[in-house]
């Protein structure tokens, strides 16, 4: 476990991601003791990594940049047009991308005059968010060029075949193929330490740039706790309040 620890660790992974896997691994062995098929945790005497607790490290892009990436996918190819609907589909919900690979096409529909998508968010729950109208027009646009619309069964991103104008319907997109094609759209906008935490953490900060109430962007991304959406939150206030502002010498 320890050797596993410092993988992570050569690997470049985050503090708060190899807590994250070690806790799993945490969890699992809890539950073999639970059952007696072991009877110590391996994962239990690791030390954990220390992680800044009060704000996320991901970086937040302005509402320029966040335009530049948007308009690099070519909308008249459809790897062009999925891939701008996947980007729009982060900036313009915050979710995580995990959620965006288990949408369906049924998690997509009209309620009361709003356009809906329907998330599977941690802990096995659903939920359900009004969405603008530039993203549901882009995935308007994604599903009538992918021809899937009608099979709400099937994933609502799926993987483009070699064959022009082709999906696979058989597979689903994976995680780290987003988060591959969210790294590449942000090197071609010329945006460094830019991945697709990114994306939720600018969704946050300009929510609340704009105005919108905590408590809403709170329930908006999925946060079960209103201080973990307070993390998020690097609004340009926050900067121009700054003493050193303040200070002439």
């Amino acid at each position: 476990m320890i050797a596993f620890k410092k993988y992570l660790q050569s690997q470049g992974q985050s503090p708060r991601t190899i807590n994250n896997r070690l806790s799993a691994i945490s969890s699992l062995f809890n539950h073999l003791i639970d059952k007696q098929v072991v009877k110590i945790n391996v994962a239990q005497g690791v030390r954990r990594m220390k992680i800044n607790s009060d704000r996320v490290e991901a970086k937040v892009l302005s509402p320029k940049e966040v335009r530049k990436m948007l308009s690099i996918p070519d909308p008249f190819k459809l790897q062009g047009l999925r891939d701008k609907a996947i980007l729009s589909t982060l900036f313009f919900t915050g979710c995580r991308v995990s959620e965006v690979c288990k949408l369906k096409v049924k998690d997509f529909y009209q309620e009361q005059g709003f356009y809906i998508m329907d998330f599977w968010v941690k802990g096995g729950k659903r939920n359900r968010l009004a969405i603008n109208q530039e993203l549901q027009i882009t995935i308007r646009e994604y599903l009538r060029m992918a021809g899937h619309e009608d099979e709400k069964e099937s994933f609502l991103f799926l993987p483009v075949k070699h064959a022009p104008g082709k999906t696979d319907k058989k597979r689903k997109m994976s995680r780290k193929t987003i988060d591959y094609l969210f790294k590449k759209y942000a090197k071609l906008a010329l945006l460094d330490g830019v991945t697709p935490h990114s994306a939720r953490a600018t969704f946050i900060t300009q929510a609340l740039e704009n105005n919108c109430p905590i408590e809403a962007v709170q329930k908006t991304v999925g946060h079960s706790q209103i201080k973990t959406t307070q993390m998020y939150d690097k609004r340009v206030a926050k900067y121009r309040e700054s003493a050193s502002f303040a200070v002439r010498y």
